[in-house]
């Protein structure tokens, strides 16, 4: 049987973001007769989705409503196309500062060795 912990570890997320999401109803996850949480495929499948969906930077109210919504998939398209979208922007625009950096680093690189010819 695996903790909380092992499984935070094994989805790179942390126990209390599981925790969080218990209390918030995300995911049910079952006990054992002793209380312990019990970890099942379905409750790690469940875990997954949610790891990938903040990933995706969908907010709290967007990860309900997108389980709200499973039996609904133009709804789960929609969200999810959105979803892409602001990732793709916001992947364009990391690449962007990126690319602006680089140049700065050259920039700076370039200043410094020219500094040494002149002096």
């Amino acid at each position: 049987m695996s903790s909380i912990s092992e499984i935070a570890k094994q989805y790179n997320f942390s126990a209390s973001a599981i925790r969080y999401y218990e209390s918030q109803e995300l995911i049910k996850i079952p006990r054992d007769e002793s209380g312990q949480r019990f970890f099942d495929p379905k409750t790690k499948e469940r875990i997954r989705l949610l790891v990938h969906l903040r990933q995706a930077g969908l907010s709290m109210t967007e990860m309900k409503n997108y389980l709200n919504h499973l039996q609904d998939h133009d709804y789960e398209v929609r969200l999810l196309e959105q979803s892409h979208k602001r990732l793709t922007d916001k992947i364009e625009q990391m690449k962007q500062t990126l690319n602006f950096l680089d140049y700065k680093i050259e920039y700076h690189k370039n200043s410094k060795t020219n500094e040494r010819v002149l002096n």
